[in-house]
C-alpha cells in the first residue's frame, strides 16, 4: 500500500530551484554476493545512513532504501553498476524516514518490502503529512520530489524470526523484543558470509536513540548481535566494523549503562528531571539527531523509564 504524498511548494513556503545533479554512490563488496552502499562516516546519525544488497541468481535482495527519492535513484543506479539481475526485495531495518524515504524508487525497480508493521515514530505524532513536509523542509523539494510513502510492508515480519531464500540464497531475518531502537527493528543476516546489518541498533558514535525505543530492550537486543558472532557488522550510520562490532558494541552498552544508573539515582533522590539533565550540552534546536540533541532526548526518555520501574510499572533491569 502506497500514502500518497499531498503538497506544493506554495504551500509548504518553498522558492522551487533548478534540479541538482543526480547523487552518485559506490557499492563496497563485503562479500562473495553481499555488498554495501556507504554512507557518511563521522556526522553519526545526521549522515547518510548504510545500505547494502544481496546479489543471488533470481534477483537482488535490498537493505534499506536511504533518505529521500533522489537517494533512492542513486541507490538502484549503484547496484545497476554491479549486477544487472531484477530487484526483488528491499528489507527495511526499521521505518524511521532517512531509511525508507527512497523506498519509491526501489518499489519502481521492481522490488517487494519486507517490513514490521509496526510504523510507530514520536517524529509522526503529528501525522504523517506534517513529518513529510518537516523532511522537505530539512532535504529541499528537489530531493522530495516524486515522495509517496512506500514502506508498508508486502511481506511483513511478524515473528522473531524469519528466514528469506532466493536464488539458493539464504537470508536470515531476526526482530528483537520491542522496542529497541523502535517498535519495527529488523536486523539482517548473512551466516554463510560472517556479515550482519544492525540497523539503528548501532550508531557510530555508540549513542544509539531510544526515544522511539527502550533502553533496556536495546541492551538486550546487542546482547543478541554479540551471540550472533558477525565478523562484520554494518551499523545504521557510520564506518564499517570489521572486529564483529566488538568496540562499538561495548561503548553503546557502556553508554547505556551509565544512562540508566545516573537517571534511576536522580529519580530515587526526588531530583526532577530538568535539573537530572542540567550537565548536559544544550540541545540544537535546528539538529534533532545531533549528538547534543541525541543525549539530552536519550537521558529524558531513560529518566520516564526509570520513573516507571521506581513505581512498579515496569521490571527492573540489573
Amino acid at each position: 500500500m502506497l500514502r500518497p504524498l499531498l503538497m506544493s511548494a506554495t504551500a509548504l513556503g518553498l522558492v522551487l530551484v533548478p534540479p541538482a545533479p543526480e547523487l552518485e554512490l559506490s557499492a563496497v563488496q563485503l562479500a562473495r554476493h553481499v555488498y554495501l552502499v556507504p554512507g557518511e562516516v563521522g556526522r553519526g546519525s545526521e549522515g547518510r545512513p548504510n545500505a547494502g544488497f544481496v546479489v543471488t541468481p533470481e534477483g537482488v535482495v535490498v537493505i534499506d532504501a536511504l533518505a529521500t527519492p533522489v537517494e533512492g535513484r542513486a541507490l538502484v543506479r549503484a547496484i545497476r553498476r554491479t549486477t544487472k539481475v531484477p530487484i526483488r526485495w528491499l528489507i527495511l531495518t526499521h521505518h524511521h524516514p532517512d531509511h525508507t524515504f527512497g523506498a519509491i524508487e526501489l518499489r519502481k525497480a521492481g522490488a517487494r518490502v519486507i517490513a514490521h508493521p509496526d510504523h510507530a515514530m514520536l517524529s509522526a505524532e503529528n501525522g504523517w503529512d506534517n513529518l513529510t513536509a518537516d523532511w522537505v523542509r530539512t532535504h529541499g523539494i528537489e530531493a522530495m520530489r516524486g515522495f509517496v510513502y512506500a514502506d508498508t510492508a508486502d511481506r511483513p515480519m511478524r515473528t522473531p524470526h524469519d528466514s528469506l531464500v532466493l536464488g539458493g540464497r539464504i537470508i536470515r531475518l531476526w526482530h528483537p523484543p520491542s522496542p529497541a531502537h523502535t517498535a519495527g527493528d529488523i536486523v539482517i543476516r548473512l551466516p554463510e558470509d560472517g556479515v550482519l546489518f544492525a540497523g539503528d541498533l548501532l550508531i557510530e558514535d555508540g549513542i544509539s536513540m531510544v526515544v522511539d525505543g527502550h533502553s533496556a530492550r536495546l541492551l538486550g537486543a546487542l546482547d543478541s548481535l554479540r551471540q550472533f558472532g558477525a565478523s562484520i557488522v554494518v551499523p545504521g550510520h557510520g564506518a564499517l566494523q570489521r572486529d564483529g562490532g566488538a568496540v562499538l558494541l561495548d561503548s553503546t552498552q557502556a553508554y547505556l549503562r551509565t544512562l540508566r544508573r545516573t537517571m534511576r539515582a536522580a529519580v530515587d533522590a526526588n531530583v526532577p528531571m530538568r535539573r537530572a539533565m542540567a550537565t548536559l550540552p544544550p540541545p540544537d534546536e535546528t539538529r534533532p539527531v545531533s549528538v547534543n540533541s541525541r543525549l539530552r532526548r536519550n537521558a529524558a526518555r531513560v529518566y520516564v523509564e526509570m520513573e516507571r520501574e521506581a513505581m512498579g510499572m515496569e521490571t527492573a533491569t540489573p
